[in-house]
């Protein structure tokens, strides 16, 4: 999940949800989501759909396929609230998955600190998920690392590699790193890491001393399946 909010602090989102991603097959109308509020103090929580753009119109004037029930409660500490995901039938690609980002915006009362002469900050916080939309067809994501490939783009201080997806499905990587020999170098976290179906997307590996020449290269990654559980695996580096 990505997490947004308005100022730089060490923060965490107080609304959680039961899952970290919500799935429709085709032929399904709806699902259901769980929320919990783990604060110890009430939120107001406005939900709706978007295409994932941070830049995108006010949610009353965004249209997608997906619409969140309830669109705006209040949330007592500890409590749970059920959220219904309804699609609208609209015609979407056959051939390959599509997706985009449930919000759930939450916003504590402006008496929420937890002493009045405490240096503490009221955030509203942003926790984005995604919802997948997968044709009938397609089934499920089956060996899905097998129609993943890397190469690398750039020999430098900065690293440049390039992950292409062969798959109808979308690719969700936790995080990855370029391996040479015994050392590991981080690959760069980007906002969002997913790959979409037949796409490719670029990641960056700032190293102070490139890997000898003569030492052979591979990605390790950990890539997130449809429950949410990371599996770990590699991939030669062409």
């Amino acid at each position: 999940m990505v997490v947004l909010f308005t100022a730089a602090f060490s923060t965490h989102a107080g609304l959680i949800a039961a899952s970290t991603r919500v799935i429709f097959k085709e032929g399904e109308t709806q699902q259901s989501l769980m929320l919990v509020n783990t604060n110890n103090w009430p939120v107001m929580v406005q939900t709706w759909v978007d295409h994932g753009d941070v830049d995108d119109a006010s949610p009353g004037r965004i249209k997608t396929p997906f619409v969140s029930i309830p669109p705006l409660f209040s949330l007592e500490p500890q409590a749970m609230q059920g959220l219904r995901l309804l699609y609208n039938q609209q015609v979407l690609p056959e051939d390959r998955e599509s997706v985009f980002w449930l919000n759930l915006y939450e916003i504590p009362p402006k008496s929420a600190t937890p002493e009045p002469n405490s240096q503490s900050v009221i955030l509203t916080m942003n926790t984005q998920m995604k919802i997948f939309w997968r044709p009938k067809n397609l089934g499920e994501p089956k060996d899905i690392s097998k129609k993943i490939s890397f190469s690398r783009v750039s020999h430098s201080e900065k690293i440049d590699i390039v992950c292409r997806n062969a798959s109808p499905w979308y690719v969700s990587f936790a995080n990855m790193s370029l391996q040479a020999g015994n050392q590991a170098y981080a690959i760069e976290q980007q906002p969002d890491m997913m790959v979409s179906p037949y796409g490719e997307k670029q990641y960056t590996v700032v190293v102070k001393t490139p890997p000898p020449a003569m030492v052979p290269l591979h990605i390790k990654a950990n890539l997130i399946d449809d429950q949410g559980q990371i599996h770990e695996s590699e991939f030669p580096l062409r």
